[in-house]
C-alpha cells in the first residue's frame, strides 16, 4: 500500500480539499451528497459491498483505497470540527 499524504488539520477545509487527488475530492463529495456527511455510513456500504451484501452506492475510484481515505478525512474532520467539503461541485460525483 504506498504511503497517503498527511492531512494537516491546522489547515483550513479549502486549502486540504484543494490539495486532495481529484478521484478523493469525489469521494468527499459521494458521502457529502448521498451519505449526508456521514463518513461511518458510507464506510460500512463500502464494506457490505466488499462483502457481497446490498449496499446503497457503488463506490469505484480507480487506484484508491477508500476506506484507508475515508479514515483519514473523518479524522481531519474530527479534529478540525467543521466539515471538509461545505459546497460539493456536482461534477465530481459523476461516474
Amino acid at each position: 500500500m504506498s504511503r497517503l499524504p498527511h492531512l494537516d488539520a491546522a489547515l483550513p477545509p479549502d486549502l486540504v480539499l484543494a490539495g486532495l487527488p481529484a478521484e478523493v475530492r469525489r469521494l468527499v463529495t459521494i458521502v457529502t451528497t448521498l451519505y449526508g456527511g456521514s463518513w461511518d455510513d458510507c464506510a460500512e456500504d463500502i464494506r457490505r459491498r466488499r462483502a457481497g451484501q446490498p449496499y446503497l452506492y457503488r463506490i469505484d475510484l480507480a487506484g484508491i483505497d477508500e476506506l484507508a481515505w475515508l479514515h483519514r478525512i473523518r479524522t481531519y474532520v474530527l479534529a478540525r470540527g467543521e466539515s471538509l467539503a461545505a459546497s460539493p461541485a456536482p461534477a465530481e460525483i459523476r461516474p
